[in-house]
């Protein structure tokens, strides 16, 4: 990625304006081949519910005591709920994520949580969603938080008798205090406005982390976060039922290393990747489709312990990740293959070692997910 002056844009929605710029028009044949915005089918999260009525079906889990189950997929709590046999009367599923505290109220920090859904016709898992527990040293036991989550996409997988993994990245819990996460899934009849037909995982920062914490560091030359194997292109061959592509783009930045945004004239960094914001290029067939940001205003924050009216890399301290939705049209009927590339802007890490402490580090999933319509 390459940028000649570093702004911070006003307003988010300016980054999905694509096609405006004249480098954008210089191809006309492949600008055209796709048309790639901010969906404006799906946020991050909501504060109350967005629907109304009852939901047909409802299922909740107990509440899972947060603690640490060890670094690996592998250790990952391990839960499972049971659902219809098959979803396609319903048009919409609404996830209750419910923060809480064990016996006398949540633990201290802010740990990063993540939750996996098992695919039973590939096996894969995706990450249903991610959250941050918040500072909770100054909550009592009948604190809590509940956001909802449209996760819609998902509804092929919450079929049966369906697996899911917790990851919970701290040591904080005790006895007397830990965080706790309950689930409640609502889903919802009606006339389903678009069918998903396919889903495919493009970036997956769990499955091989070379940090340990489940990202890829930033900045460190032997290990880039650019390369093949973690941030490099990927290839996709799209169904021919599918006539548009949803892209969900799930990035949260961590660590406080003091290295430098080598393009960006005078800029001091603030520890990277917390609390530095930067952006990710979309490019598709080798042509730059977007530009998403990766900071987080402290707007939605409550107060709570700890540091937790900052800004921060996509995420705040008892919220849930500022997630991105991409919609993908103007699919070409004659060409189903498309390359998937991202780019971040370039970094020179303080660090020698993607695994030393504070090293500045992303954590990664991109899913894409097929319409019929």
């Amino acid at each position: 990625m390459t940028r000649k002056t570093f702004l911070r844009p006003l307003v988010p929605a300016l980054l999905a304006a694509l096609c405006l710029l004249p480098a954008c028009q210089e191809n006309t044949t492949k600008v055209q081949e796709f048309e790639t915005a901010m969906s404006r089918d799906y946020a991050a999260w909501y504060d109350s519910i967005p629907e109304s009525g009852t939901p047909a079906f409802s299922v909740k889990t107990d509440a899972v005591r947060l603690h640490f189950y060890g670094w690996s997929e592998a250790e990952d709590s391990l839960i499972r709920v049971t659902f219809p046999a098959s979803t396609d009367s319903y048009r919409r599923a609404i996830l209750t994520y419910r923060m809480g505290g064990w016996n006398e109220g949540p633990a201290e920090w802010d740990m990063t949580t993540m939750i996996f859904v098992k695919n039973k016709l590939d096996g894969e898992w995706y990450e249903l969603t991610r959250a941050i527990t918040p500072y909770g040293g100054s909550f009592g036991p009948d604190w809590e938080k509940k956001y909802y989550m449209d996760i819609t996409p998902y509804l092929p997988m919450l079929t049966g008798d369906t697996e899911f993994r917790i990851y919970y990245g701290g040591w904080d819990a005790t006895d007397k205090r830990a965080h706790t996460v309950t689930l409640t899934f609502d889903f919802y009849e009606g006339e389903i406005a678009k069918t998903n037909v396919f889903h495919t995982k493009i970036y997956d920062s769990s499955r091989n982390s070379n940090t340990g914490y489940r990202s890829w560091s930033y900045g460190i030359d032997s290990a880039s976060i650019e390369a093949p194997e973690r941030l490099g292109q990927r290839t996709v061959t799209i169904p021919d039922n599918v006539k548009s592509l949803m892209m969900k783009v799930s990035i949260s930045g961590h660590g406080h290393d003091q290295g430098t945004f080598t393009e960006r004239g005078g800029y001091r960094t603030r520890n990277a990747a917390e609390f530095d914001e930067n952006w990710y290029d979309i490019i598709i067939n080798g042509e730059k489709r977007a530009e998403g940001h990766i900071f987080y205003s402290n707007a939605d924050t409550y107060p709570q312990a700890g540091t937790y009216w900052y800004d921060r890399a996509n995420w705040g301290p008892g919220l849930p990740l500022l997630v991105q939705y991409w919609d993908i049209k103007n699919i070409p009927a004659d060409n189903r293959t498309m390359t998937i590339d991202f780019d971040l802007e370039e970094f020179k890490s303080a660090m020698g070692s993607p695994r030393d402490e504070g090293v500045a580090q992303y954590i990664v999933e991109v899913d894409l997910f097929g319409f019929s319509e």
